[in-house]
């Protein structure tokens, strides 16, 4: 028992001890990293070292003055984010600071001001976003009247030297939509042949070709008028809109519309920045796009300079200098004191010789071989930030007042009398920078560029006394082309100015030898040189889309039409609500074949133009066309139409018919599925006798048309039904089964015994 006790006591020890020597050795891995300025480092170890040890003062203290210098690290680095307006890298920094130390009061009002910012900006972001939604919500908005929907099942037009007025009436009875005639209509004959085409496409085919334009009254009326300029001014519709400038100047703008599209009536409100234009839906629809393309924010440049001037001050001195160049007489007959020279008694004067007379020279000759260079150097470091076609003016230095005299004749005075009057004018002395930035849409920076250096030369004295000051002036313009980032740097602006002077004995100057060793020469050689560092940043660039690129189609020169500027002919189609299921309905009656009562053929009118079948109750499905006739060889398209679908996502088909005598060549989605460019997912399966054929769609399609076209080739003369075996239509709701509403009786012909119909 006492080893067993012995034993626990050492090892309690030994862990003391161990713990003891974790928390030094990370005490002194704090104070390591806290000399290296690593203070998040040492934040790191100092906690672990009072963690280890928590009664230790010296511990606590190194951790709360590592604390605060990480703070202030922190800070420091928040600063500078603002500075670059970068607010969200900010706003991490000064969250830290303020974690680190929390009696940072600078730190935490930073933080709430970032953060206000922030706000600021991101409610900036959804007002704009609201603000393009509103505008699209503007553009999808019909304010004219349009046509009522209706099915837009393709129609064939054949008419041989037929009355066009006739073939408006038979457009009319096909679509329903009453056609009426402006006064000056006149009618004429005409050979149409109109295949496969909706009842949009074949009125603008129609209007087009014979020089008319049609405009529509109401739901389901429109009307047909000659195109000439007057009877455009006079039917045509106008709007007025307003364009809200965010970056343009009204005013150019304005100028770019009116040179550009014709319009005559326009105004700018200054105050706004808006630009309001009454025009046309084609003459909107080209402003719209100049001003979509010219409204651009501006882009911004910092431009970083650092304007140096270089004095430099060259001295040479050389060559034997005497102490005074100049020699003299001294009499002192009793005493070398010079002041006994003054008192000499007169009996002395007669017995005074050249022993009297003290003669001084020079007595030291200096060699001086002094060369000295003084280098100044005046530094600036402006940063500048400029916007994109702005001039940006920097100003460094003084204004000295110039006077200006100006004589003016006295009034009131006998005679011709002028008296002067002097101002002052104030001109700049120092460095002036004008700058004028350009980015071009690849990013490159052209920067337009007049530098002067100027300063104040010698005052000037003129006869009448009057004293003017001198410039010394230097200036550069010119342009540069830099890169972001790059940089360039100017000089060879020197100025240098030159003085000599000579110091020897008179008349020996000119003599070759003892002139050089008797004389002094001193040359000052004075040089000013300006050296200009330019490296620009760039901030914002152009903000350029693929639509900035892309041409607008806007019809011919004499007929100016934009076809995406108009409303569409028909009104959107309206959604049905989801019906309750209605209890099986009887099978469709089988279609008769071809009896001895004659009757027109189905969805033909008595013309033998083709007609919209009309779509039934519910969704059900048709073939288009009913009776199609073909020669051996010929190959021709049977449609599958479907009428009254509601936000169907898949079509799943199963056609039959006889393999002897048609063959299935291909099948593909229609114009139903196809119509706004969604992207189908289709599975074909064509056997002998049977066409199989799936086609999905990522989002949701509604309304009535073809949703399927299968090709057929014929095989050998003869007849057989092309039937819809199965038909499912797969909506958001579900699977929805769909009712067949006949078949297609194809008859094949020999090519010999094939005969043209006549219409």
């Amino acid at each position: 028992m006492r080893g067993f006790g012995a034993r626990s006591l050492a090892l309690a020890v030994l862990a003391l001890f161990t713990w003891g020597c974790a928390g030094s050795f990370a005490y002194r891995q704090g104070r390591k990293e806290a000399r290296k300025g690593n203070w998040d480092m040492a934040v790191a170890h100092l906690t672990k070292a009072l963690t280890k040890d928590p009664g230790n003062i010296q511990y606590r203290i190194g951790l709360e003055r590592a604390r605060a210098e990480a703070s202030r690290a922190h800070y420091d680095k928040a600063k500078k984010h603002l500075a670059a307006d970068e607010l969200d890298e900010a706003a991490d920094e000064l969250d830290i600071a303020t974690k680190y130390d929390t009696g940072n009061d600078k730190a935490a009002e930073a933080l709430r001001v970032a953060k206000e910012r922030i706000k600021k900006r991101e409610d900036q972001k959804k007002k704009a976003a609201e603000l393009e939604q509103a505008k699209t919500r503007a553009r999808s908005r019909t304010v004219v009247p349009v046509l009522s929907p209706r099915s837009p099942v393709p129609l064939t037009l054949k008419f041989p030297n037929a009355s066009l007025e006739k073939v408006f009436e038979t457009l009319s009875k096909l679509s329903g939509v009453n056609i009426l005639f402006d006064e000056s209509f006149k009618d004429k004959t005409v050979n149409v042949t109109l295949n496969d085409v909706t009842f949009e496409e074949a009125l603008d085919q129609l209007t087009f070709t014979n020089r008319l334009f049609y405009k529509v009254l109401d739901g389901k009326t429109l009307l047909i008028i000659p195109d000439t300029a007057q009877k455009r001014r006079t039917y045509e519709d106008v709007l007025v809109r307003t364009f809200y400038l965010e970056n343009a100047d009204p005013n150019e703008t304005l100028n770019l519309v009116k040179n550009l599209t014709g319009v005559t009536k326009a105004a700018v409100n200054a105050s706004l920045g808006a630009l309001t234009i009454l025009g046309t839906f084609d003459e909107l629809a080209m402003a719209e796009r100049i001003v979509d393309t010219n409204d651009k924010p501006r882009g911004e440049v910092v431009v970083e300079l650092e304007i140096l001037e270089v004095d430099r001050t060259l001295l040479k001195q050389y060559g034997l200098e005497l102490s005074e160049y100049q020699a003299s007489t001294q009499l002192a007959p009793i005493s070398d004191d010079a002041a006994a020279f003054t008192r000499v008694r007169a009996h002395l004067l007669s017995s005074l010789n050249l022993s009297d007379f003290i003669v001084k020279i020079p007595s030291t000759i200096l060699t001086k071989f002094l060369q000295s260079d003084a280098n100044t150097r005046i530094l600036a470091a402006p940063r500048l930030r400029a916007a994109e076609g702005k001039k940006t003016t920097l100003v460094i230095g003084s204004q000295i007042p110039v006077p200006t005299t100006t004589f003016q004749s006295t009034s009131g005075v006998p005679g011709q009398v002028f008296s002067p009057t002097t101002s002052f004018q104030y001109r700049d002395v120092g460095v002036k920078l004008d700058l004028t930035p350009k980015i071009t849409a690849t990013g490159d920076i052209t920067l337009e560029i007049a530098v002067e250096f100027s300063l104040q030369g010698e005052n000037v004295s003129f006869t009448a006394g009057q004293i003017q000051p001198t410039f010394l002036t230097r200036s550069v313009t010119g342009i540069l082309r830099l890169k972001d980032g790059q940089t360039t740097l100017l000089g060879g602006l020197i100025q240098s100015q030159d003085q000599e002077t000579l110091k020897g004995v008179a008349g020996l100057q000119g003599v070759p030898v003892l002139g050089s060793l008797f004389n002094s020469h001193d040359k000052t050689r004075r040089e000013s040189e300006v050296l200009i560092s330019i490296t620009p940043r760039l901030v914002r660039g152009p903000e350029l889309s693929e639509d900035d690129f892309t041409a607008l189609y806007v019809g011919s020169k004499e007929n100016i039409r934009v076809p995406s500027a108009r409303p569409p002919l028909f009104g959107p189609p309206e959604e049905e609500e989801k019906k309750p299921e209605a209890p099986a309905s009887p099978p469709p009656p089988a279609l008769e074949p071809p009896g001895t009562v004659p009757e027109p053929e189905p969805g033909k009118s008595s013309s033998g133009a083709a007609v919209a079948p009309r779509p039934a109750q519910g969704i059900a499905a048709m073939l288009t066309p009913p009776r199609p006739r073909l020669v051996v060889g010929e190959a021709k398209n049977i449609d599958v139409v479907l009428t009254s679908a509601v936000k169907a996502l898949a079509v799943e088909l199963v056609l039959v018919y006889d393999a002897k005598v048609l063959e299935a060549t291909s099948v593909n989605a229609g114009s139903l599925l196809t119509l706004d460019g969604t992207a189908i997912n289709a599975e074909r399966s064509l056997d002998l006798g049977r066409v199989r054929a799936t086609f999905r769609r990522a989002t949701p399609a509604s309304g009535s048309g073809v949703v399927a076209s299968v090709a057929f080739k014929a095989l050998q003369p003869g007849s057989t039904p092309v039937t819809i075996e199965s038909m499912k239509v797969i909506t958001e709701a579900g699977e929805e089964a769909v009712r067949a509403a006949g078949v297609a009786r194809v008859t094949v012909a020999a090519a010999e015994d094939h005969q043209e119909e006549k219409p």
